[in-house]
């Protein structure tokens, strides 16, 4: 059992905690924010620098699924999963490059198609 010195420690810590979460201009609270459970419906999501955290945070899940799809070692069902996430993960991130867009930032779905237009032209491919 702990000693009352180390629950009263434990109650000033939790309390500290708690009063730099709801200050908006601590480094506590910036941390928790990033943290922050991507909403369900891109369009739930009100501010542009959130959405493009979020659409971030997409970005390296595909890249981090595209690299484990690549292991040879896999078997077909496994690469198949991986695949059905993957591909809903770029559904997903479609929905967020809308809200981006609605919400008045960079039309990454425009971008996008550009650079894969390019890379066509140049007889690579874009990805």
């Amino acid at each position: 059992m702990a000693r009352p010195e180390e629950k009263a420690q434990a109650m000033l810590n939790k309390w500290v905690k708690m009063r730099e979460e709801s200050d908006p201009t601590s480094k506590l609270s910036r941390d928790a924010r990033r943290r922050e459970k991507r909403p369900f419906l891109a369009s739930h999501c009100e501010h542009v620098a959130d959405a493009e955290r979020f659409r971030r945070q997409i970005v390296r899940e595909i890249a981090d699924g595209v690299r484990r799809i690549q292991n040879a070692g896999l078997g077909e069902h496994a690469i198949r999963d991986l695949n059905d996430g993957i591909n809903k993960l770029m559904r997903e991130k479609w929905h967020w490059n809308r809200r981006i867009r609605e919400l008045g930032g960079v039309d990454y779905n425009k971008e996008e198609r550009r650079a894969m237009l390019l890379a066509e032209k140049e007889g690579g491919t874009a990805g």
